[in-house]
């Protein structure tokens, strides 16, 4: 479900996030210091405005010379967006991508509705936990996770384009992340055939909570990223479920769920410089799908993966245009069709995997 949103989301940010490309020649910090002082002092020129930044400026640096500061106290990341010191919000943006996720929460919860919620309502009830986590092969709960994960990174994007500083961008980005998610479980929580998980919400906080502790230390994490494949699986082709999935989001037996390892990420700073940066890209895959889950939820049995991956973000291809940037970060939750070995109670299975 929340692929869904995501997708959506997305689809409606990429007209809007052209504009980052657009910099700012003036911030309206500076806008509203210059129009104070030519209000409240006529004799104050922009020369004098000029030579008075370019003094201040010169003390600043003498104060802060040993600090270690961003210039501008902005930096650049392969996202395409801004990690700033402190925010400096564009009210317009904030409140058009705000408007953006409104829609696309109510166009997904409208799917939904039609995908899942067509069955008997009932009180407001919750799940046996036992019960509810040995269904599917606890695939399900994979899958809350890494949708957590997603939603809140995604989150972020649209939080730090707006102008929120980098560590305000992280903790709005993981609530709202969450938050989302909670909406599913409350909706759940009415329906006679679900109800409310708390497994599944252990997950959703999991998936939020990774995403926090990537984004504050990167340099331990930032070489991991949760990925997600899927085919139309043989259950489904073959009319093997106890009901109908109907859509992607309800064919367990066709997803995949991936954490994949850069080492080029992990590498000591003498190695990178005598690294291809074509080869940087290439990471391995681990993954986790499930079989037989289809007509019996409780039964069947995992299947595990390992492959090859690789981060599009790192590819020396895409130039400096930050929609771009944007984009492939988006589609780079994708683990790609690539060489895999799958371990199954059949045996092995070796082959290009999606």
């Amino acid at each position: 479900m929340v692929l869904i949103k995501k997708i959506l989301i997305v689809l409606l940010v990429i007209p809007s996030i052209g504009l980052i490309a657009q910099d700012s020649t003036q911030s309206s910090k500076n806008l509203f210091r210059n129009t104070l002082a030519s209000k409240y002092n006529p004799g104050f020129s922009s020369q004098h405005f000029l030579n008075y930044e370019l003094l201040s400026n010169q003390n600043e640096i003498r104060t802060t010379a040993s600090k270690p500061v961003f210039i501008n106290s902005e930096r650049p990341l392969n996202d395409g967006t801004i990690w700033r010191e402190n925010s400096d919000i564009d009210y317009l943006r904030l409140s058009s991508m705000l408007g953006a996720i409104a829609i696309t929460n109510t166009v997904a919860y409208m799917y939904q509705r039609n995908v899942w919620y067509t069955q008997e309502t009932t009180v407001f009830h919750s799940l046996d936990f036992v019960d509810d986590w040995n269904k599917y092969q606890q695939l399900d709960k994979f899958g809350h996770f890494t949708d957590a994960f997603f939603t809140s990174d995604l989150s972020s994007k649209v939080y730090r384009w707006s102008g929120l500083s980098g560590e305000s961008s992280v903790w709005y980005g993981a609530l709202t992340g969450w938050l989302w998610m909670l909406e599913i479980e409350i909706s759940d929580a009415f329906m006679a055939e679900w109800g409310f998980s708390w497994g599944d919400m252990a997950a959703n906080t999991a998936g939020s909570a990774f995403f926090v502790l990537q984004q504050f230390n990167y340099e331990a994490l930032g070489g991991i990223q949760p990925k997600f494949s899927w085919h139309k699986s043989q259950a489904w082709k073959d009319m093997r479920y106890h009901k109908d999935p109907g859509a992607l989001i309800e064919d367990y037996e066709g997803m995949t769920f991936w954490l994949t390892v850069n080492p080029y990420h992990y590498f000591p700073e003498s190695w990178k410089k005598s690294y291809s940066e074509w080869l940087a890209p290439l990471g391995i895959a681990f993954g986790v799908s499930a079989k037989d889950v289809g007509w019996f939820p409780w039964g069947g049995y995992k299947e595990y993966s390992i492959g090859l991956d690789i981060d599009l973000r790192k590819l020396p291809v895409w130039g400096d245009s930050n929609f771009m940037k944007f984009l492939i970060s988006e589609v780079n939750f994708l683990r790609l069709p690539l060489p895999t070995i799958r371990f199954t109670p059949q045996g092995t299975w070796v082959g290009f995997y999606f």
